[in-house]
């Protein structure tokens, strides 16, 4: 089958209500993304989808207003549940469906998200509101599923977002034991950045007759391969050792077109090193890893993105979910495991249209591993010889007032 003739040209002409289009125009949302025109209607009409399609090309909204239209605000039920990987992208996903749905008429909408991490109490309390969409991670939804916290009996939709990174943190488990105990009759709709073996096996196991879509155009078959937006810039900096990366990482920090910068480390130590390394010359890092707080990582975040820090040093844990709209740049420092990895790093820029560039630091080696990977075809090499670093900085001591 090929692809759609007629691709959609705003919002309008899709039957929205008159409370969603509000949404849409208050948000600024006029012309639907590649995505969203091809996954909306589909959705819209009932069908399952299974859609690929790159990091920060819109999916959130084309999947969000498919359920929104479904949603009746006067039932007391949970009609739609939208399953993510991380907690972050909870948070991001709930804040993305209450805007499009702020119009929703009265009594309104209701949309909670539960993760783990979170006071479990606070969680049943809001639960015990009935929210109309639940927003969560598989592990805490199983846990409310288990104590009857959720009766998803009048269930309408469900959504799997990020799927390859469900199975890649062991997921799977969890979620069939999830989708066992939800209603058969419901609209499924999966969506993935990747579509390899194991989430084509999920697609044939959890969905009636799926529409197969890629934002890259192609319908019905067509899903393969890695994809990265149009708008970012993919650089590759051959450094002559490792021990070049903390300079040449510098360096790059001090372009002036370099900007807000998301850097990512394979480890925690290694994520506290760098921070405290720039911080020591005089660059305003923050740290987001596993391990921190949740009131940490939340307060990390806001610091990047009303730029009271340029640079966020991360562990993998921001590589999914992670929603950054003024991000400029990615630096990945350390050589990522795998090419999945290399592009959900990638693509936290460059998202939704807007310009961005992503770089990675390697040596030879590490280039020559980087270079069969799909998702890296259209890096840019070249070597570069960082210039010397200034000295650390001495942290201030405070001198006891003279007599």
């Amino acid at each position: 089958m090929q692809a759609d003739s007629a691709v959609p040209a705003s919002f309008s002409d899709f039957n929205l209500s008159p409370e969603l289009l509000q949404g849409l125009a208050e948000l600024n949302f006029t012309q639907p993304t590649p995505v969203q025109a091809l996954v909306l209607q589909p959705a819209l009409d009932g069908q399952d989808v299974a859609g690929q399609a790159p990091t920060g090309s819109g999916k959130t909204a084309a999947y969000g207003l498919a359920i929104l239209a479904q949603v009746d605000p006067g039932a007391k039920a949970v009609q739609a549940i939208v399953l993510v990987p991380a907690r972050e992208l909870a948070l991001q996903v709930r804040e993305a469906l209450k805007g499009l749905g702020k119009y929703i008429p009265a009594p309104g909408l209701r949309v909670a998200a539960l993760y783990g991490g979170h006071a479990m109490r606070d969680e049943v309390q809001t639960l015990q509101q009935t929210p109309h969409i639940v927003v969560a991670t598989p592990g805490r939804l199983l846990d409310h599923l288990e104590k009857r916290n959720i009766i998803p009996n009048q269930l309408k939709v469900l959504v799997l977002d990020e799927v390859d990174k469900l199975l890649d943190l062991k997921f799977q488990e969890e979620m069939a034991t999830i989708i066992s105990r939800l209603p058969r009759r419901r609209q499924t709709l999966l969506f993935s950045a990747t579509m390899p073996d194991k989430v084509m096996a999920l697609v044939r196991e959890y969905l009636t007759r799926p529409r197969m879509l890629t934002a890259a155009g192609g319908i019905n078959g067509e899903i393969t391969g890695a994809a990265l937006p149009a708008s970012l810039t993919l650089r590759g900096h051959v450094l002559n050792a490792v021990e070049d990366k903390p300079a040449a990482l510098y360096h790059l920090l001090q372009q002036p077109e370099t900007g807000q910068t998301l850097i990512f480390a394979n480890t925690r130590d290694k994520v506290q090193e760098l921070a405290q390394f720039l911080r020591g010359r005089g660059v305003a890092a923050e740290v987001l890893h596993g391990k921190l707080p949740q009131p940490e990582r939340d307060k990390a975040l806001m610091k990047l993105r009303n730029n009271s820090a340029q640079a966020l040093v991360a562990t993998d844990v921001a590589a999914r979910g992670l929603d950054v709209p003024a991000l400029d740049t990615v630096i990945q420092y350390d050589l990522p495991h795998d090419a999945e990895t290399f592009q959900h790093r990638a693509g936290r820029t460059a998202r939704a249209g807007v310009a961005g560039t992503a770089h990675l630091l390697a040596t030879p080696p590490e280039q020559a591993r980087v270079q069969a990977w799909p998702s890296a075809q259209g890096a840019q090499w070249k070597r570069l010889v960082p210039p010397p670093m200034p000295p650390p900085t001495p942290p201030t001591r405070c001198r006891a007032p003279k007599q």
